[in-house]
């Protein structure tokens, strides 16, 4: 038998096989190019803006900014539970408020009211 019989022999035998890693070896190619185009085609970064060299070496960067206040909240009240022994309250918008019960609600002014009657501020809340 000569070696072209021979490498037909063995085709035949592992036909499958062959057909089975030369479809994974086409299919990672086409993968492979179908990405890299799809990399070519993105929008590049356009920066609209230009850097003020000037103002930045003369110490009036973006870090020498005045600091803002944080924004105050507009509901000032706390409220209480009736039913609770630990003498705690919450502001309105921790979720401690709104585990508590509408007829069990102990609501004050403010702050100081609270702790004047002998409450303090729950853990969880800030």
């Amino acid at each position: 038998m000569n070696i072209l019989a021979k490498i037909l022999n063995q085709v035949k035998l592992h036909q499958k096989d062959i057909f089975l890693g030369f479809c994974i070896i086409l299919i990672s190619t086409i993968s492979f190019n179908i990405g890299r185009i799809n990399a070519l085609n993105k929008t590049p970064i356009k920066i609209t803006g230009e850097a003020n060299v000037y103002q930045a070496a003369a110490g009036n960067s973006v870090l020498n900014k005045p600091k803002t206040t944080p924004v105050q909240p507009k509901d000032l009240r706390v409220v209480a539970s009736k039913a609770s022994t630990t003498k705690k309250y919450h502001f309105t918008w921790c979720a401690g408020a709104k585990q508590i019960k509408e007829a069990n609600k102990l609501w004050f002014e403010n702050e100081s009211l609270a702790q004047k009657a002998g409450y303090t501020l729950a853990g969880n809340c800030q």
